[in-house]
């Protein structure tokens, strides 16, 4: 296995950790919504939950597409546009079917038993049933074009700068009709949808320019640090915000100032960041040991099953009278284990291997 492939397969793993961490904070404050919501009266710990959840929602989902994107044209190459479709079709399809048809109602009837059909939906695999739209796409584009794609260096500052840019924009647009707090086809929250597409596409671009290979340290220090500071301009911003109104529904869309702040907010926020977490892990952690090769072939398989296994922590904790921190901790920390565990287990079925 080449190198330049660990560094990737440890990044997802602590994406995976990331996902977790989200959905466990949308739980017990965090702005993002949840199977189950615990009710709590303290301010500070949710304020700074929404806050973590807003600094996770500017980059890691964008992140997941590129990785998931990277190689692509390379599957596409050895395989050809059925095989490719063949393959991407069994482990999407099925993992998310499985998901739409048993994991979520078992996650709804844990906290408030409904009718099954009422019950069915992707949810929390709404990332697998998008990516395979994106292949499915990737694939027709690919097999009409005959495959030209864009040749570009790794971008200067002021490519990335476009990008930004042009993703606030279009962030701001589609939220005018599709707010972020909303759920729509699939179970898709197509407010985000954006960054999503743009950033899949620059993955395949940045896999035949050879972009990983040629990361600018000064770009990725130079946005890492605008990311910074526009981190900093949240707590402000849901200060001001908070004097007048009593939610934060004005940042999930529509033709308000809070929704156009929020949507330049995001690219200046996460690209920096998505930029750095790639360098260092790159330049760091561009290794594999047993347990991390453990891991980052069970990554796929946690972020699957992780959604049962928190709901029913989060049930176990419901009465124990610990602080809300507290149990995001412990939430997160046992849902990890539990999650590689349980994916472990699963990978030694011959079948189930074959398909997550």
């Amino acid at each position: 296995m080449s190198k330049k492939i660990f560094y990737l397969d440890n990044i997802k793993v602590f994406l995976a950790f990331l996902v977790i961490f989200f959905h466990t904070n949308s739980s017990y404050g965090g702005e993002g919504g949840w199977y189950y919501i615990e009710a709590s009266n303290d301010e500070i710990s949710k304020s700074i939950l929404t806050f973590i959840n807003a600094l996770f929602q500017s980059f890691f989902m964008g992140l997941f597409f590129f990785i998931s994107a990277y190689f692509t044209p390379r599957s596409y190459d050895n395989k050809g546009f059925h095989s490719f479709l063949k393959g991407k079709v069994m482990k999407l399809l099925i993992p998310a079917l499985f998901y739409f048809f048993v994991l979520n109602p078992l996650c709804i009837s844990l906290v408030n038993p409904q009718p099954y059909l009422s019950s069915l939906g992707f949810y929390n695999t709404w990332f697998i049933v998008a990516l395979l739209y994106f292949y499915i796409i990737y694939a027709l584009v690919r097999k009409w074009t005959g495959g030209h794609t864009l040749t570009a260096s790794f971008p200067n500052k002021g490519g990335v700068l476009v990008y930004i840019l042009v993703i606030g924009v279009l962030n701001f647009l589609t939220r005018l009709v599709f707010s972020t707090n909303e759920l729509y086809i699939h179970d898709f929250s197509l407010g985000y949808f954006p960054q999503y597409i743009v950033l899949f596409w620059l993955g395949t671009v940045a896999y035949r320019n050879g972009w990983l290979e040629h990361i600018n340290s000064q770009i990725v220090s130079f946005y890492f640090r605008v990311s910074l500071v526009s981190l900093l301009t949240l707590p402000i911003v849901f200060l001001i915000s908070d004097l007048y109104a009593d939610d934060f529904s004005a940042f999930y869309g529509g033709m308000t100032w809070e929704s156009l702040y929020y949507s330049f907010w995001e690219p200046f926020t996460g690209v920096g960041i998505m930029m750095k977490i790639v360098y260092v892990f790159k330049s760091k952690l561009n290794f594999t040991t047993s347990w991390l090769g453990k891991l980052s072939r069970s990554s796929y398989a946690i972020y699957i099953i992780h959604a049962p296994v928190i709901v029913s922590l989060q049930l176990a904790l419901k009465t124990i009278p610990v602080h809300l921190m507290i149990k995001v901790a412990i939430v997160t920390v046992f849902t990890l284990i539990f999650s590689f565990f349980i994916s472990y287990c699963l990978l030694k079925n011959r079948m189930i291997s074959q398909i997550i």
